[in-house]
């Protein structure tokens, strides 16, 4: 969950809260081109001696991610400031988001001054979001929380900024929620527990207003999710698949995720001991899924939507998948197991075939297959059928301050695929696996209806800190899929 409480109030209730200590610490957004006036900002909402300002950011150069703590007082008492760098150029929503959400990472921030925003209706949104997943922490014990921590958002207007911040604490306890999940231990979070937590979050966020159903493995052999229990049967642990529902009238969207609770490549059994160690991630899809179409129908999406998400352990049990295998998908379509490590692919493609079958207008899949295509942890990478629902999913992601890019889906990456056992193997033989290659197995299983592939493989999971992320789970892509479903504009 998110640690942070959002509330907002009146520019000049500020002095008096300040005075009354009930924050500690002051967060200033402040752009290069303004470098010299940050916290004289200050002055006439709260009352800081300009001389101490002046000698406070004279400076700070304000390059994106910089930040500089400096105490200022404010009617005799002390009060802790923090400019955070917005960097050079235009200053958008995006850059106040990663500013916001670096400021919450870094330590126990109470209280968020946005002043001087750019004139846009989002940059509210964006400053009261970032922070609130910034401020996000996992907890050990999931059946307590963590001290809330205050947000306070300076406006002039704080009634009707009442609606932006309802949707930026939805928003940020999805992604909060998310993070939680993909940080849970993999003994923690097997499959029968990943579906309770998601029942659970439904009833916590959007209560009566999503159906969760879980399809247990006599189901599945009923619908011929063949990929799904053939990854499953090396484990312990029975495979599953839950189904959301937000009913509605109109076009059907159809959703699917990668719920891999902990991926150790079966019998292709990972090579890399670093890369094992972090193998619980392997839900992220998953969870991103369910966790948007929860916020999505709290945020009141009419529907209907339709997830299905296939969730699973790859483990090289004695009944473990062998490469050379053949399993069939709900429709009667086959794929040759060449690399049991290939996991992800077999359990969407279950998926996939099963809602390409119930008519819906748009399928949009999300998975940690691969390196996301080589675009790097900012970005996740996606491929799709259809340049329209493509630029849409895009263009949420913009919105929703969570980076996709598109890359091609080539006809000629079939050739890879081929199998003289099955309609199509679930891996090359001859070159390097690929997010190309991934993209253009699952399309042979979507038919024609339009469709697009988010691979956060990179992104779903930073070893490293890339700013504005801390090292861990980043949520990635549940804001972009939120947008997706219950647009903010």
């Amino acid at each position: 969950m998110s640690n942070a409480a959002l509330r907002r109030v009146y520019s000049r209730d500020l002095v008096d809260a300040l005075t009354a200590r009930q924050h500690t610490e002051v967060v200033v957004g402040i752009p290069a081109s303004r470098r010299g006036r940050g916290v004289q900002l200050l002055s006439d909402i709260a009352g800081f001696d300009c001389a101490d300002v002046a000698s406070a950011d004279q400076d700070f150069d304000a390059h994106a991610g910089s930040h500089m703590a400096v105490s200022l007082p404010v009617s005799g008492a002390p009060v802790r400031v923090t400019l955070v760098g917005l960097g050079a150029g235009e200053i958008g929503a995006g850059e106040l988001f990663e500013a916001a959400l670096g400021a919450g990472a870094r330590g126990n921030v109470v209280s968020l001054l946005a002043l001087e925003l750019p004139e846009m209706p989002e940059a509210l949104g964006a400053v009261a979001q970032g922070h609130a997943i910034g401020s996000w922490r996992y907890q050990r014990d999931s059946g307590s929380d963590a001290p809330a921590q205050s947000v306070t958002v300076v406006c002039d207007d704080p009634h009707a900024a009442d609606e932006v911040l309802l949707r930026a604490s939805t928003v940020a306890r999805a992604t909060s929620w998310v993070r939680q999940l993909v940080e849970t231990p993999p003994n923690a979070l097997r499959p029968l527990a990943f579906a309770q937590a998601v029942a659970d979050f439904a009833a916590e966020l959007a209560p009566g207003a999503v159906l969760v159903e879980t399809w247990d493995e006599d189901v599945l052999t009923k619908h011929g999710f063949g990929g799904t229990l053939g990854v499953g049967a090396g484990s312990a642990e029975p495979s599953l698949v839950l189904a959301l529902q937000v009913p509605g009238d109109g076009p059907l969207t159809a959703l699917a995720g990668k719920g891999i609770t902990f991926d150790s490549g079966g019998v292709n059994l990972k090579r890399d001991a670093h890369e094992l160690s972090w193998m619980k991630t392997d839900m992220a899809g998953a969870a991103s899924v369910a966790a948007a179409v929860i916020a999505a129908a709290a945020l009141g999406a009419t529907g209907p939507i339709t997830a299905v998400l296939p969730v699973a352990e790859n483990m090289p049990g004695g009944g473990a998948l062998r490469p050379g295998d053949v399993l069939t998908h709900p429709r009667g379509r086959t794929t040759e197991v060449v690399d049991t490590d290939c996991e992800g692919r077999l359990v969407l493609a279950d998926a996939l075939e099963w809602l390409a079958a119930q008519n819906p207008a748009r399928i949009v899949d999300v998975g940690t297959l691969t390196d996301s295509g080589g675009v790097g942890t900012a970005f996740w990478g996606c491929w799709g059928t259809s340049a329209d629902l493509t630029t849409e999913v895009i263009e949420a992601g913009r919105r929703g301050f969570d980076r996709g890019w598109a890359l091609p889906l080539h006809h000629t990456y079939a050739a890879q695929l081929t199998s003289r056992v099955a309609d199509i193997a679930n891996a090359p033989v001859s070159v390097t696996d690929s997010g190309q290659l991934a993209a253009t197995y699952l399309h042979s299983f979507v038919g024609s209806v339009p469709w697009v592939h988010i691979d956060n493989g990179s992104a779903a999971w930073l070893v490293e800190p890339a700013y504005p992320w801390p090292a861990g789970p980043t949520g990635t892509p549940v804001r972009a899929l939120i947008e997706l479903l219950a647009p903010s504009a």
